[in-house]
């Protein structure tokens, strides 16, 4: 080693300038292929992981808009389905509905003279409840009845409706009394569950 220094000394000094510029580049070409060249590896192997999250956090996103959207169909359905059952109900709800047709002929100043329940009617997707009515009342009471029965939320139909006046007082505006049936439905699940209060 002292014989490789001895003649290093004796060499010009353009020469040694050159030699020392030498053993720089090939540390330098050394430390660059053992740290660079490794550091280089983990930038790429960064870089490559983070297109895989982002690919990632994209599906997730469009998984995310996607549950969503099903989720806002679905509210949206349940909403439906609850303002169709209370249109048609799966039960007859009888109690229910006669006190809402009580209700309305009080707002409308009728008196309800009778009030029967025939036999339900079963037909392919509903079943048919028909209740005959006798109400009495003025003419324009008669047709609020009729107008407030037609908000209900459930279905409703008036059917078979004949009118006659009835005989009262001069100087009175005169009575009707109107007999109709007001049919109202229930929705039919299956052909052997029919039954249902």
């Amino acid at each position: 080693m002292n014989d490789f220094l001895q003649k290093l000394l004796r060499l010009k000094t353009p020469v040694k300038i050159a030699a020392t510029f030498g053993v720089v580049a090939v540390i330098l070409g050394a430390y660059g292929g053992l740290f660079y060249l490794d550091i280089q590896d983990q930038i790429k192997a960064a870089r490559t992981k983070q297109q895989q999250l982002k690919t990632e956090k994209e599906n997730y996103e469009k998984r995310k808009r996607e549950y969503q959207a099903y989720r806002n169909e679905l509210t949206q359905l349940q909403q439906e389905q609850r303002e169709l059952l209370k249109a048609l109900p799966k039960r007859a709800e009888i109690p229910t509905f006669l006190s809402n047709i009580q209700e309305q002929a009080e707002l409308s100043g009728l008196e309800i003279v009778s009030l029967t329940i025939d036999a339900e009617t079963p037909q392919d997707l509903y079943i048919r409840i028909p209740i005959r009515i006798e109400v009495r009342g003025t003419y324009h009471t008669v047709t609020k009845f009729f107008k407030n029965l037609s908000e209900l939320p459930r279905i409703v139909n008036v059917e078979g409706l004949s009118l006659s006046v009835e005989k009262g007082e001069s100087g009175v505006s005169p009575r009707l009394r109107a007999r109709f049936v007001a049919a109202t439905f229930r929705y039919r699940e299956q052909a052997g569950s029919e039954g249902g209060t």
